[in-house]
């Protein structure tokens, strides 16, 4: 048998089991921690820095912002420089300015000297920049610059063209004045109030609009004077009755000399008859207005003669059988004029108001 006395510790050996354990456990706690402070593959441990983690970052930060804000200072871009075409023109400050509003705001300014749309030739563009020292006198406002551009730029007028033939006559700022100086040119030209009259041009004349250089824009007055320039050019006449060389000349203004150079063959001696076509001298300029005149004119429409024969009285023997008279007609007349000279003149209807009595006349046959 077992002696269970040999089993148990004696009286004196014997300890309070709660302080056993609390004693053991502060023993495992303290061999706990020497085995975390003990250097693991044989590396020395590192003393502890002064200064903790976060606190690191935070001067990290700090210096980060700083540099930011000195670049930002030195490089961020707090200007925008104007150029048209490729010359700078200033520097304005803030980014706030865009090419398209400085065009914008020429190209209204421009449209209210001239009366019409107008569009610039040259590009006129904005660079953003910084502005250093070195450009600071370069910088100016808004309302300084706009005046220097527009008295630099060049531009195209949306304006309106007389054409003339197919070709470019004169050109005006708009189709209200054009149509002006086409009346003004009318005017000298029209008939009588109460005249029944048909207007037109000679040529072809046309109203067009399109985009044409500034410089080619004439005034009112200025175009009505080129218009109506002329150049000598050689038209025709025909001679009617009682007239003479010299009064031809006369009438066209032009020497005796240059109306035989015209006519070649014809010399002062050689005579000229009802109905000839003769060359003269033309003062023509561009456009010429043609009126085409209708006038109903009371006229007188001639007696006409008829004769009868007497064989029982002799040859010198005349006498009036029945004495005629003339009668009366309404004529419709027709009268072509080039700006104011006659160039035809007809007779288009008739309508006889008092029958003319034909005279008789009998003549001796023997």
């Amino acid at each position: 048998m077992i002696d269970e006395k040999e089993n148990f510790p004696r009286r004196d050996e014997r300890v309070i089991y709660g302080v056993k354990k609390r004693k053991a456990s502060k023993q495992n706690n303290e061999n706990r921690t020497k085995r975390l402070q003990k250097p693991q593959n044989g590396q020395r441990r590192r003393p502890k820095s002064r200064i903790s983690l976060p606190k690191k970052q935070m001067l990290l930060g700090i210096a980060v912002l700083i540099f930011v804000v000195i670049l930002f200072l030195f490089v961020r871009k707090d200007g925008t420089e104007v150029f048209v075409g490729a010359e700078s023109v200033g520097v304005l400050e803030g980014r706030g300015v865009s090419a398209k509003t400085i065009t914008g705001t020429i190209e209204t300014q421009l449209a209210g000297i001239v009366g019409a749309q107008v569009k610039l030739n040259e590009e006129i563009k904005t660079v953003g920049i910084h502005i250093g020292s070195s450009r600071k006198k370069d910088v100016c406002t808004l309302e300084h610059l706009i005046p220097k551009i527009r008295n630099m730029v060049t531009y195209k007028v949306n304006a309106a063209i007389i054409m003339i033939d197919g070709g470019k006559g004169v050109v005006l700022a708009n189709e209200e004045q054009a149509n002006n100086v086409l009346k003004a040119i009318k005017e000298p030209y029209l008939p009588a109030e109460g005249v029944e009259a048909k207007t037109e041009w000679l040529e072809t004349v046309t109203v067009a609009t399109d985009y044409v250089d500034s410089d080619e824009v004439l005034s009112e007055k200025d175009a009505i004077a080129s218009l109506q320039s002329t150049t000598m050019v050689t038209g025709t006449y025909t001679v009617v009755s009682n007239d003479a060389l010299f009064k031809i000349a006369k009438k066209y203004e032009c020497t005796l000399e240059d109306l035989l150079k015209l006519n070649p063959g014809m010399t002062v001696q050689t005579g000229i008859h009802v109905g000839q076509v003769l060359n003269v001298p033309i003062s023509k300029p561009k456009i010429s207005v043609k009126t085409i005149e209708t006038q109903v004119l009371t006229t007188v429409e001639p007696k006409t003669y008829e004769y009868q024969t007497d064989n029982t009285q002799p040859k010198s023997y005349q006498k009036v059988k029945q004495q005629g008279r003339a009668g009366q007609k309404k004529s419709t007349i027709q009268i072509t004029r080039i700006n104011g000279f006659v160039q035809e003149e007809k007779e288009i209807s008739k309508e006889i108001i008092t029958q003319p009595v034909p005279e008789i006349i009998v003549r001796g046959t023997l």
